[in-house]
């Protein structure tokens, strides 16, 4: 396979992506994804001002992609993270059925030789599709939690296993030389997860390092609840949100976001489940499940009182 261009790389997996999301959802939820992902990520991959993206008959889908040569110049690793960011942007947005199989039928779609292509760019597709997973069933656990506190009855919450593996299911791991991942096989040979081992470092490190012990005149501070702590918890049970929304949404800085969240985590009312990705325990969802009836009760009563 001779040398591809960076403008023949970005046209082709643009065109697919589109394809697929047609597919999957709809012509016009592509005509409307596509475009604005790359014009939303032309703050962070400047390059994309190349990309020109027009709704009209190109190939029979009513979608046209025309990228400027200039694009060669860039270097082929900032292409594959802008690629792997525009997969990324496109099937998030899906619902989440259509978004569960975006991976293999994008594969399907490109063809062998663009798929190697991305590939050798460390455009880690296989890694985008179990996080793909995880994320469904992390959606799909969300639900369970969210049902379990509005009814009461959080002990008929199963344990909190977010990965659909464990330890006992695996076989062996392995290593893959020159690569930051670590891949674990199931007694079949099947892969099971491929672990980020430079995040799962960090991650280690971060914890370890910035534990400290509590000043003993803050333990009772430390053991309230506050208005914006509990608000905190009610999101993580809504909806799912990244830290900015979530600073947003509670009008905190980043700094005290981490502080709650180290917080709210000592306390056995979240737990990471990913390096980056934090939950509701049982005893967070009960915690809230309770107040809950409480501020409800006391506004019946507020409500009998008045009349």
């Amino acid at each position: 396979m001779g040398e591809m261009k960076n403008s023949t790389i970005m046209s082709n997996i643009l065109k697919t992506v589109y394809a697929v999301a047609s597919r999957r959802a709809s012509a016009k939820f592509a005509d409307e994804t596509v475009g604005s992902s790359i014009r939303a990520l032309e703050n962070k991959y400047e390059f994309l001002k190349f990309v020109k993206v027009t709704h009209k008959d190109f190939t029979g889908a009513g979608f046209g992609i025309n990228v400027n040569p200039d694009i060669d110049k860039i270097h082929p690793s900032r292409i594959a993270k802008a690629i792997e960011s525009i997969i990324r942007v496109v099937y998030n947005d899906m619902n989440e059925e259509a978004g569960l199989y975006f991976i293999s039928e994008l594969k399907q779609i490109a063809g062998d030789e663009i798929t190697r292509k991305i590939i050798d760019l460390e455009v880690d597709l296989d890694q985008i599709q179990i996080e793909q997973h995880h994320s469904y069933r992390r959606r799909e656990r969300k639900k369970q939690i969210k049902k379990a506190a509005q009814s009461g009855n959080v002990s008929r919450l199963q344990s909190e296993n977010l990965l659909g593996y464990t330890w006992k299911n695996v076989s062996k791991w392995k290593h893959e030389p020159n690569s930051k991942y670590c891949t674990l096989y199931d007694g079949e040979g099947k892969v099971l997860d491929r672990l980020n081992l430079d995040r799962i470092i960090e991650n280690y490190v971060e914890k370890l390092s910035s534990f400290s012990e509590a000043d003993p005149e803050e333990i009772d501070k430390q053991t309230r609840i506050y208005e914006k702590e509990y608000n905190l918890l009610k999101l993580l049970l809504e909806r799912d949100m990244d830290a900015d929304t979530a600073m947003h949404m509670l009008n905190v800085s980043k700094e005290d976001l981490n502080s709650m969240i180290k917080k709210l985590a000592s306390m056995e009312m979240l737990h990471y489940v990913d390096y980056d990705t934090i939950e509701l325990t049982k005893d967070g969802i009960s915690f809230l499940s309770t107040k809950e009836k409480e501020r409800k009760s006391k506004g019946e009563l507020e409500n009998i009182e008045v009349s």
